[in-house]
């Protein structure tokens, strides 16, 4: 699933949560600052602590959760779900799924069985800061 024009520009400004959970359920979260998106992978750029914290939890289970970091956990209220890999360094993630974590009647929705149009088209109708402003 195509990420909208919104969810990556929070995503790659102000990165991302990721939160994974171990085979007896111990849940990890990770911050991330650095990251980008290319189409429905989201590559995450982490530390040698972080990616020794959750190397042995991803052999075991590879499916973890991402929030937007920052600011962008509560402009932009999404929760993104994949599969994950550790490449060269990287998190890389293939996102299947997308939950709008916002707040009232519209929690819980899974947005990404819309298609991207009516997706982008409810990012576009709900919020008018399409994209975040700069930190910086």
């Amino acid at each position: 699933m195509k990420l909208t024009p919104r969810i990556k520009s929070w995503i790659e400004s102000f990165g991302v949560h990721v939160a994974l959970s171990d085979e007896k359920g111990q849940i990890t979260i990770i911050v991330a600052e650095r990251t980008s998106v290319d189409e429905d992978v989201v590559t995450i750029d982490l530390s040698e602590q972080q990616r020794n914290q959750i190397e042995e939890i991803l052999l075991k289970n590879d499916y973890v959760a991402l929030a937007p970091g920052q600011l962008g956990a509560i402009r932009a209220p999404y929760q993104l779900k994949g599969s994950a890999r550790l490449l060269n360094g990287y998190l890389e993630v293939e996102i299947s799924e997308i939950y709008c974590t916002k707040p009232g009647p519209e929690a819980g929705i899974r947005l990404d069985v819309l298609g991207y149009d009516d997706m982008k088209h409810y990012d576009e109708s709900r919020w008018t800061d399409l994209a975040p402003v700069n930190p910086s």
